[in-house]
């Protein structure tokens, strides 16, 4: 295997690639050092001990935990226990993830392809919604891939990866508690449940929470949870045939007026035009 591996070279023309990965038959056996081109990995450890190690950092791997791999990391598995090291490896194109982000307003991506190492946390139980998406789109790729299954592993591991315990929490000065609220409020049932379900998930008074959006978003509570759900609207418009008034109803709107006004006030189009236009710029080209 090359050191730079291409996406091209491993799903060319598919949005995805998804394989269960073996590394190691000996303890202390070490896999083939290799960096991506164009592409993001994640990775979700099923079983066995390792590490993954990346810029000399050793990051532990355990059942359970869940990794990213950035284009530029040069990343090698070295296996610290008896039995192979196992993990659900999914890669997707850089251009992709990038879209997505963007679409949903996650702020903590950006971040991540700047840090030292990138995120690494403990996901959930061996049945969490973490774990049941990867095994998933695992499944439906062998079956044939889609954008749409990569979208809803995306919005399964991102808050995952932004709520969890890794280096990337308190990004940008950002206190963790904040971050962590902010991004479980990327979940639809919270984005629903709006203010009063941010104030919960953040655990400090209605005054304190303000002061610190302010400071560290620029924007009011208010202001962020309609700046969330108006992204969430717009992943779905993209990713799903579902009827404008539904998908404002899924984002926590109760008016389709007032949902068309805000929408039209954050994208300058319509929602009906916004559909149109982003399937073409977040759906890749296909076979």
């Amino acid at each position: 295997m090359p050191a730079v591996v291409k996406f091209d070279e491993i799903a060319c023309g598919e949005p995805y690639h998804a394989a269960l990965a073996f590394v190691g038959h000996e303890p202390r056996e070490l896999s083939f050092p290799h960096s991506h081109a164009d592409f993001y990995e994640l990775m979700y450890v099923v079983s066995g001990r390792g590490v993954q190690r990346i810029a000399g950092t050793d990051l532990p791997m355990r059942p359970g935990d869940l990794a990213l791999a950035r284009p530029h990391d040069r990343h090698q598995f070295l296996v610290t226990g008896r039995e192979q090291l196992r993990f659900i490896n999914i890669a997707f194109p850089a251009g992709l993830w990038r879209a997505l982000s963007d679409l949903a307003g996650i702020e903590q991506a950006a971040d991540w392809d700047r840090t030292p190492t990138p995120p690494m946390v403990r996901a959930d139980e061996p049945d969490g919604e973490v774990a049941t998406e990867c095994h998933r789109v695992l499944e439906l790729f062998h079956r044939g891939p889609s954008t749409i299954d990569l979208i809803r592993l995306w919005t399964a591991v991102v808050p995952a990866l932004a709520a969890g315990e890794g280096g990337t929490l308190g990004a940008a000065g950002r206190p963790a508690w904040l971050v962590r609220a902010c991004a479980a409020m990327n979940v639809e049932e919270n984005l629903g449940a709006g203010l009063p379900r941010l104030l919960e998930l953040a655990a400090v008074s209605h005054g304190h929470l303000a002061r610190s959006m302010r400071a560290h978003y620029g924007r009011t509570p208010v202001e962020h949870v309609t700046e969330l759900r108006l992204a969430h609207a717009a992943l779905l418009l993209a990713t799903t045939a579902e009827p404008v008034g539904r998908i404002a109803e899924r984002c926590g709107f109760d008016s389709l007026s007032y949902f068309g006004r805000c929408f039209r006030h954050r994208y300058e189009v319509s929602p009906r035009e916004y559909r149109a236009a982003a399937s073409r710029r977040v759906v890749p080209n296909q076979r």
